[in-house]
C-alpha cells in the first residue's frame, strides 16, 4: 500500500524539530558545563559527567524503544515522554546534590532518547531523510548558538536556572508538534528498489553505526569543554562564548546545502570531505590565537552539520521500517555520552589539549569506518534513495 507523500515543508520541518528536542542538552552543553564549573558544590569533573550521564540515558532510551516501535502509538508515547522532560528539567533547577542530579538527568536522558528514536523512525519513512536531518541540525545549531550567546553571560548572576528553562520551552513546543509522529508507508516514487534484500547486511549496518558512534564521540569530547579551552587560552569569556555561538549560527544554515543538494554527488564525497574538514577545524582550536579559535569554531560548525546530516541519512536508508534509524539515535547518543565521559577523564587539572588530541584520533577512526557503507550504497544508487524489497 502506498500513501501520498507528505509535504516536505509542512511535516518535514515539524519532524526536524521533534528529532532535535531530545538532544538539545548536547547543543548547549558548554553552557551547562560552565554553569556547574562555576558552582562551588560541583567539581569540574562533575560538570562534564552531568552531560555524559544524560547522554547515556539517551542512548539506552533509544536502544530500548527500537525493539518496540511497531507496538505502540507514536503520538501518545511522544506526549507522555515530553511531559516527563518538562517535569525533570524544572526539577533539575533546584537540585544541589551531584548524585541526585546525575539520577535525574539519567532518567531524563532515557525519555529524551526514546523520543528521539521515535522521531528518527518517522524521518526514516520519508523519501529524503538526509534533508530532514539537515533541517533538524540547522534548527539545533541555530537554537544552540542563540542560547549559548544569551545564557553564558547570565550564568554568574542567575545560576543554573538559565540552562534548564530553555529546554522546557522546547518540550512545550514539541507537545504541539507531536501529532506529526504517525507511522507511514514509504512512498516508492523516485526511489530505487533492491531485489531479494529486506535490508542492508549486518556488516554495512554495523560499520555505519560504529562510524556514527565515533563521529559523535570525537566531536562531542571536544565540544563539551570548548568554552573552558578558550578561557584556558586566556581569551575573555565574551569572545569565547561568541566564537562558539558563531560556529553554531553559521554552521547551522550550512545544512540547508544538504536539503538543496541532497544526493546529487552521492554520499561518499560529502561525508568524507565534511568529516575531514571537521578534523582540521578542531585541530585549529589547539592554537592559542583568537583568530584561529574563531575560524576553527565556524568551520567546525559547517563541517559537522553537513557530515552528520549525510551520515544519519545514510543509516536511515539501511532498512524500510525505521529500525536502523532508531539504532542510529542509540549510536549517536551513545557517542554523545562517551565523548564528555572521556573528556572528563582526560581533562584532570585543565588539560584541555589532551582532550582535543583524543577527539582528533577518534574522528579519524570514524572516517575509516564509514568508507565501506557509503561505497556500497553509492554502488546501488548514487543519486537516489534505496528502498529494500
Amino acid at each position: 500500500m502506498k500513501i501520498k507523500q507528505d509535504s516536505f515543508f509542512s511535516s518535514g520541518l515539524g519532524l526536524a524539530f521533534m528529532a532535535g528536542i531530545g538532544v538539545m542538552v548536547a547543543n548547549i552543553s558548554p553552557t551547562i558545563v560552565s554553569a556547574y564549573v562555576q558552582n562551588p558544590i560541583f567539581s569540574t569533573r562533575d560538570a562534564g559527567n552531568i552531560i555524559s550521564i544524560n547522554m547515556l540515558g539517551n542512548a539506552l532510551g533509544a536502544l530500548i524503544i527500537s525493539f518496540y516501535l511497531q507496538r505502540f502509538n507514536w503520538f501518545r508515547a511522544a506526549v507522555f515522554l515530553l511531559s516527563i522532560l518538562i517535569v525533570l528539567d524544572l526539577f533539575s533547577i533546584s537540585v544541589t546534590q551531584s548524585f541526585l542530579l546525575f539520577s535525574v538527568r539519567f532518567i531524563y536522558g532515557m525519555a529524551a532518547g526514546a523520543l528521539m528514536g521515535i522521531a528518527y523512525a518517522a524521518i526514516a519513512q520519508t523519501s529524503g531523510p538526509e534533508r530532514i536531518q539537515a533541517l533538524s541540525y540547522t534548527m539545533q545549531l541555530l537554537s544552540g548558538g542563540i542560547l549559548i550567546q544569551l545564557i553564558t553571560p547570565q550564568i554568574e548572576s542567575a545560576g543554573v536556572i538559565v540552562v534548564w528553562l530553555p529546554l522546557v520551552v522546547f518540550s512545550v513546543i514539541g507537545l504541539l508538534l507531536s501529532p506529526l509522529l504517525r507511522k507511514k508507508t514509504l512512498a516508492k516514487d523516485s526511489l530505487v528498489e533492491t531485489k531479494n534484500q529486506s535490508r542492508a547486511n549486518n556488516l554495512i549496518i554495523g560499520l555505519g553505526l560504529a562510524s556514527l558512534f565515533a563521529f559523535q564521540m570525537g566531536q562531542f569530547a571536544a565540544f563539551a569543554y570548548v568554552i573552558e579551552l578558550g578561557i584556558n587560552h586566556n581569551f575573555n569569556i565574551g569572545f569565547t562564548g561568541t566564537s562558539v555561538a558563531m560556529g553554531l549560527w553559521i554552521g547551522g544554515p550550512a545544512a540547508l546545502f544538504v536539503t538543496w543538494w541532497s544526493l546529487r554527488s552521492g554520499r561518499a564525497l560529502p561525508i568524507i570531505l565534511a568529516s575531514s574538514a571537521q578534523i582540521v577545524s578542531i585541530g585549529l582550536l589547539l592554537v592559542p590565537n583568537s583568530a584561529y579559535f574563531l575560524i576553527g569554531n565556524v568551520t567546525w560548525g559547517i563541517a559537522f552539520n553537513i557530515g552528520i546530516s549525510y551520515t544519519l541519512g545514510l543509516i536511515s536508508e539501511l532498512d524500510n521500517e525505521g529500525r536502523t534509524a532508531t539504532l542510529a539515535a542509540f549510536a549517536s547518543t551513545l557517542g554523545l555520552f562517551a565523548g564528555p565521559g572521556l573528556a572528563a577523564f582526560l581533562v584532570e587539572e585543565n588539560n584541555y589539549e589532551r582532550v582535543i588530541l583524543a577527539s582528533l584520533a577518534i574522528l579519524l577512526i570514524s572516517v575509516a569506518l564509514i568508507i565501506i557503507p557509503v561505497m556500497k550504497l553509492d554502488s546501488l544508487s548514487k543519486t537516489r534513495r534505496i528502498i529494500w524489497s
